[in-house]
């Protein structure tokens, strides 16, 4: 909606007047919905204005200019990052709105960014579930989930999705679950089915909810300080996955972090084989040493 609102401020800068059905066979919607969108425009303090009569229809003050200039080179680049993510996750309704954006703000062309949120090998996949959950989202429609939780198992879940989040590497659902009669955040990575509902619910603000995600973490499980030793051979990997590393004289990385969920950690811990060392504490190295010897004998020669 946002890039179709821009592109009628565009055209009516360029083309004394239009009409409304003119706007909704280009951008195929219904007139009502360019109605709607002229209130939008109005009550943004943009002067557009409508014409009753033969020769009426829809104008902007001529004498009005979106002054680009007001913008820092900065400022020019942060929207255009911003477009880029936005279109992995939401694409445009026009595929050349990018470009004609990139033109108004006198970007110079230099193609230096590209952003692709989809998984190693799965982007149609990853394209379906995020347009399914938007629809979702959008209409207010509920959903059903079969979600893999940490407790273990699968729960199928009534919802009503309300916003997608991205957080450290992860997307997550936060909408509102029917089962537990509260709000949650649901990891797309764990959800194995989805079925939209046709009924819908009443729509909700919800405001900022990161930093729910951030308490509910925070609040839910107790910080342990721990102290990694990696060797140099996964250094690729722990640069990509690890804060605050320091090499050591023998070149030996060092890594100290604060850790929540316990089990994540150790199965992460035991995912580097033996190119991974638990300097302290004395009792989470002992957790890891039980697992080994479980997964020992859960494999016996």
């Amino acid at each position: 909606m946002v890039d179709r609102l821009f592109q009628i401020v565009y055209l009516l800068m360029e083309k004394p007047t239009t009409t409304a059905k003119e706007l909704a066979e280009l951008f195929e919607v219904s007139q009502r919905t360019i109605y709607r969108d002229i209130d939008k425009l109005t009550l943004a303090g943009i002067p557009v204005y409508t014409n009753q009569g033969k020769n009426g229809g829809i104008s902007i003050l001529p004498d009005y200019v979106l002054d680009r200039s007001v913008l820092t080179a900065e400022e020019k680049g942060k929207i255009m990052e911003s477009l880029n993510a936005l279109n992995e996750v939401s694409p445009p309704e026009d595929k050349n709105f990018p470009a004609k954006l990139r033109s108004f703000l006198g970007d110079s062309g230099q193609d230096w960014i590209e952003i692709e949120f989809s998984s190693w090998g799965n982007p149609v996949k990853d394209a379906a579930v995020f347009a399914q959950i938007k629809e979702a989202i959008l209409k207010h429609n509920y959903m059903e989930i079969v979600y893999s939780g940490n407790q273990g198992g699968s729960v199928r879940r009534k919802i009503r999705p309300l916003k997608l989040c991205f957080k450290d590497q992860a997307w997550y659902l936060y909408a509102y679950c029917c089962l537990r009669d509260d709000y949650r955040f649901f990891k797309l990575k764990r959800i194995s089915e989805i079925t939209v509902s046709d009924a819908c619910f009443e729509p909700e603000v919800t405001g900022k909810v990161l930093p729910k995600l951030n308490a509910q973490y925070s609040a839910s499980l107790p910080l342990v300080r721990v102290t990694l030793e990696i060797s140099p051979d996964m250094a690729f990997r722990a640069y990509e996955e690890l804060p605050d590393i320091s090499v050591a004289d023998d070149g030996r990385l060092l890594c100290s972090l604060e850790v929540t969920d316990i089990d994540w950690f150790l199965s992460y811990v035991l995912s580097y084989g033996s190119h991974m060392r638990i300097v302290e504490p004395p009792e989470i190295r002992e957790k890891v040493r039980q697992e080994v010897e479980r997964m020992r004998d859960s494999f016996p020669l």
